[in-house]
């Protein structure tokens, strides 16, 4: 069964939709500590590092990190934010296909953390640019995955990664080229519910061992679903760590915060077409999942109403593809009631974009008594403050 926030929760919510603009985000704190915990109990000998994509909030950076997590990035915004958070370099791993010489030479300027390196040339840039880095090498395992292909990472028709034949040969020109090459990096994809697509994952790493040797780290990436249970995982997590004489790194993000955050929306019309339509102040760039990976998450009434019908909930832009949700049963609204987008709290407010000029929504945390606020909501006169009113030379 899906995860049902607390009825205290959703008080606090009505009480803050009289003290805030919609559309906003809302996360409890209480759900994050305890599937936090969940994680750090089930990998206790783990490195543990949240995967900042999936809700980059300064407050809940620095929360995690108190906790005892590192930061996984992917980009260079990523890993200063994460030094803003108070990480250090050695508590950040920087992922991504793509490494510029000009993100490398911030990196030499600011701290350079612990690098993936995603291909041949990304090594060879490295080795010019940060020759004293630490470097893990990214696999590609080359392994179907039941998930959307959005989001399937570890497809051997991917951009991601080094294939498994070729891994060796790369591994060892990193060392060639003097760099501390620590280990292996591996990704499947994202929201990954079934086992057995670990257990291929795993297959292809312990094949991959004979040709290998030790190694200092292995790092098993991401990609856990909502639906899987941590404990299950760990033992075979471990056991090939342990073959490798490494120490296991792994990188959780929406399963420690997806079902703790809401998006809450408020409706302003119903309208009849040849589907029955409630209209919404949120949509598409305020919650891009179910546009972009036909995402769908349940939604659930902030009010009361005895009459009930079924309802397609789209927002405020004009595209067609702005629906958050199809073939909704609610209570009917009245004009300015609210609804809350569950699961939101993974890849949410972390996508909210400004097309049409639409500000992005804020964020809001409560802890059981109060609320604090963790992104104001964005003012509409800092959409244009970067554009020049006159002709500006270069």
């Amino acid at each position: 069964m899906p995860y049902e926030p607390p009825e205290d929760f959703l008080h606090a919510l009505r009480g803050l939709l009289e003290r805030v603009p919609t559309p906003f985000y809302a996360y409890d704190l209480r759900r994050i500590e305890e599937r936090t915990r969940r994680y750090l109990e089930a990998f206790p000998a783990a490195r543990v590092f949240f995967a900042l994509k999936a809700n980059p909030r300064l407050r809940l950076l620095a929360r995690l990190r108190a906790a005892g997590l590192g930061a996984e990035a992917v980009s260079l915004g990523e890993v200063l934010r994460a030094y803003v958070a108070g990480y250090m370099p050695d508590e950040v791993v920087l992922n991504g296909p793509v490494k510029p010489p000009a993100v490398l030479g911030e990196l030499a300027r600011s701290g350079v953390p612990t690098l993936v390196a995603d291909s041949r040339a990304d090594l060879e840039r490295i080795a010019r640019r940060l020759p004293e880095a630490r470097v893990l090498l990214r696999l590609n395992p080359d392994l179907p995955v039941d998930t959307h292909p959005h989001l399937a990472t570890g497809r051997g028709d991917s951009q991601f990664g080094v294939l498994p034949a070729d891994w060796p040969d790369v591994f060892a020109r990193g060392r060639e080229l003097g760099l501390e090459m620590r280990g292996l990096h591996v990704h499947l994809g994202s929201n990954l519910n079934n086992p057995a697509d670990f257990a291929a994952r795993l297959e292809v790493l312990r094949r991959l061992r004979e040709r290998v040797g030790p190694l200092e780290v292995l790092d098993l990436g991401g990609g856990f679903g909502l639906d899987l249970d941590p404990r299950e995982l760990a033992p075979r997590m471990f056991a090939l760590a342990r073959s490798y004489g490494a120490e296991l790194w792994i990188e959780p993000g929406r399963a420690l915060v997806a079902d703790a955050g809401v998006l809450v929306a408020r409706v302003w019309a119903e309208k009849q077409t040849r589907r029955r339509y409630l209209l919404l102040d949120a949509g598409m760039t305020a919650f891009l999942r179910p546009l972009l990976y036909g995402a769908r998450h349940p939604v659930r009434a902030l009010y009361d109403a005895e009459e009930r019908g079924v309802f397609d909930l789209a927002g405020p832009a004009c595209e067609s593809g702005d629906v958050l949700a199809r073939a909704v049963e609610l209570p009917v609204p009245r004009e300015g009631d609210a609804v809350a987008f569950l699961q939101a709290g993974a890849y949410g407010g972390a996508m909210a974009m400004n097309y049409l000029d639409h500000p992005r929504p804020g964020e809001y945390a409560w802890d059981g008594r109060r609320w604090e606020v963790w992104r104001r909501p964005e003012a509409l006169p800092r959409l244009w403050d970067d554009e020049p009113d006159r002709p500006e030379p270069i």
